[in-house]
């Protein structure tokens, strides 16, 4: 398998003798089959290995087992332990997604701080199957039946030209050490079932499933090459204005779909905003995208630009304030007037001092009433904001927490109750 994976290297292109390589290793047969065969092939490498935190004395043995390996061969050892579940928690984001952007985000911080030249992770021809499926399952367009690149940026997978169970036979035949994950045979995890149900079927239908797949993916990548040609050749015949491009409708109703899908995607807007934007029956309306991209349709053309970010102004309610808000202080007993345009607040609960601010992706609050937390964004949507609606709207903090949706609705958290000893009344005027 050595000299399988070193020519595909070499074919690929994947790593020269100027290379230095971060290693992403978490003590898996996978990524300990990769970290040898680089190792035996004389690359310089460095290893880091992400300490998740999430199987308590596994996760522990695990870094055990990787820092034990690199010094045995002598190899620069890096590893972090992230708070994963808390983050996710913070973000609203599911723990998968969370330790991803973690990973990479602290291996490019690697490669800056060490002088290296690129990241190699251990995926292989099995990961590249399951990434298909999952995107067909899921709904994908060309890029998600390609499946993963050899080499994006200065990330590169030596082992796409290999099955697990090559990599099985390499590790049993060397006799290689590796740390095996017991979350690889649950069933809960959607990639799991896809590994454990569905491609073994498939095996049994084509033996020859992986060279299938292999001759499939090379065959999308050549249409997706033309693809690309045509796509940016369709984007240099935009029009710009003051910074603005110009989009007419009738050069809308000529474009491929497609190229509209993805212009569009790029920065951050959603299908169904796509699908209302360059229709002619919604003019006079804006979207946004990520980035701060906004698209604002007119009777005959969308303007499409990024407008500068916005700084996210915060108010002291002992400070002059864009609102006209009051609030008073009482001890409990008084008599609860809720409205829209009132809160009663806990004041025992409330930490540091109150401030007003507009809302940001990945804020939350518990609706009073209620004992789970809902997005301000799912808020907003339950309840059928308008742009306008979202962009007015004022959110009252603490120093922690969102207590009040301004004009709308409070914080369980903050609720008055017959052990709350006093209550800040705050109304809009």
């Amino acid at each position: 398998m050595l000299s399988k994976v070193s020519e595909f290297i070499q074919k690929e292109g994947l790593i020269d003798d100027s290379d230095k390589v971060l290693v992403a290793v978490s003590g898996g047969r996978d990524s300990i089959v990769l970290l040898m065969l680089l190792n035996n092939l004389k690359v310089p490498i460095e290893v880091a290995h992400c300490n998740y935190q999430l199987r308590g004395e596994e996760s522990e043995s695990d870094e055990k087992f990787v820092k034990g390996l690199c010094e045995k061969l002598q190899i620069p050892f890096h590893t972090n332990r992230f708070e994963t579940v808390n983050a996710a928690k913070k973000e609203g984001i599911s723990i998968q997604m969370k330790a991803r952007d973690l990973r990479y985000s602290w291996f490019y911080k690697l490669v800056k701080e060490r002088n290296l030249t690129k990241i190699a992770t251990a995926h292989h021809l099995d990961d590249q199957l399951e990434t298909i499926l999952i995107n067909l399952t899921r709904g994908t367009g060309l890029k998600g039946l390609r499946g993963m690149k050899v080499k994006r940026d200065n990330i590169v997978r030596p082992l796409l030209c290999v099955s697990r169970d090559e990599i099985n036979d390499f590790i049993y035949a060397n006799h290689i050490p590796f740390r095996e994950d017991c979350s690889n045979a649950s069933g809960k995890y959607f990639r799991n079932k896809i590994r454990h149900q569905v491609i073994p079927v498939l095996k049994e239908i084509n033996p020859s499933l992986f060279q299938a797949i292999n001759n499939s993916t090379k065959r999308l990548k050549a249409v997706e090459c033309n693809w690309e040609e045509q796509y940016e050749a369709w984007k240099s015949t935009l029009k710009t204005k003051d910074n603005s491009l110009i989009l007419p409708f009738s050069q809308i109703q000529k474009a491929t779909i497609t190229f509209l899908q993805q212009f569009f995607r790029s920065k951050g807007f959603s299908y169904p905003d796509i699908e209302s934007m360059i229709s002619t029956k919604h003019k006079g309306k804006s979207f946004y995208g990520k980035d701060n991209w906004k698209v604002v349709t007119a009777s005959n053309q969308l303007e499409i630009f990024q407008s500068k970010e916005p700084e996210l102004k915060e108010y002291y309610l002992d400070q002059e304030m864009p609102i006209d808000l009051t609030i008073e202080c009482f001890e409990n007993g008084i008599t609860l007037q809720p409205n829209g345009n009132k809160a009663y607040i806990n004041a025992d609960k409330v930490q540091g001092k109150l401030k007003i601010r507009k809302w940001k992706q990945g804020d939350w609050f518990i609706p009073l009433g209620m004992n789970g937390k809902q997005k301000i964004s799912d808020y907003f949507t339950n309840n059928k904001f308008s742009l306008k609606d979202k962009e007015d709207t004022w959110l009252l903090c603490d120093a922690e927490k969102v207590v009040w949706i301004i004009g709308h609705r409070s914080d369980n958290r903050y609720r008055v109750d017959p052990g709350t000893k006093n209550i800040y009344v705050i109304s809009l005027q």
